[in-house]
């Protein structure tokens, strides 16, 4: 991002690693702080459809594109992501010889992924472009939800139609909402991203 700017369709996608807080508090400090890293710049590295980063968020990345993709590659993505993550993970844990509390528990880590599209605009503070406006703040909302497992793909309803705008939602993508104090009630679809696990052991 150069200077402020007023975009009419922003498509925000956040990975976000649980078990941050705990994984962070509770482990030593040296090596918890490393592993989070190596996940955060494997996300990164992981991005194949053009996404471009905003900022670090501590457990996230918060990704941003105005050329949206289409549900099929952005479900993609979020795919590679994960497989990625956990395999990461695994490799560690395989090779691990470090016996402390971080790399004892890193395997317990998640990823969850948030994405929502509308109108945003960039505000320049100090050097730094920063995103504001209704629709990141309900993207970074949405991390708090009522989706009823740990790793899974959450895009708004709304976005989903955006995204997918000529053939119906995806049978895999349950349906679900939340209320917000001074947003309202948000819909989305959620897919479960379990079921990609089984692929890491081929």
């Amino acid at each position: 991002m150069a200077d402020s700017s007023n975009f009419p369709d922003v498509l925000f996608f956040i990975p976000d690693i649980g078990g941050f807080t705990k994984f962070i508090s509770e482990t030593e400090i040296t090596h918890s702080q490393h592993i989070i890293r190596e996940l955060l710049e494997l996300l990164v590295d992981s991005n194949e459809i053009g996404l471009e980063v905003s900022e670090f968020e501590g457990d996230a990345v918060l990704f941003f594109c105005t050329t949206p993709p289409t549900l099929e590659e952005l479900l993609g993505q979020a795919k590679k992501m994960f497989l990625n993550f956990h395999l990461h993970l695994k490799e560690k844990e395989k090779g691990r010889m470090c016996q402390c509390g971080a790399c004892a528990r890193m395997h317990q880590l998640t990823l969850k992924f948030i994405a929502h599209s509308g109108p945003a605009s960039t505000m320049d503070i100090k050097g730094h472009s920063k995103f504001i406006g209704k629709s990141v703040i309900v993207a970074h909302r949405l991390l708090k939800n009522t989706v009823p497992a740990a790793e899974y793909l959450l895009v708004t309803q709304e976005t989903l139609e955006r995204l997918n705008s000529r053939q119906a939602p995806p049978i895999s993508f349950e349906s679900g909402s939340c209320r917000y104090d001074e947003i309202g009630e948000v819909p989305y679809r959620h897919h479960s991203m379990a079921c990609y696990l089984d692929e890491l052991q081929a």
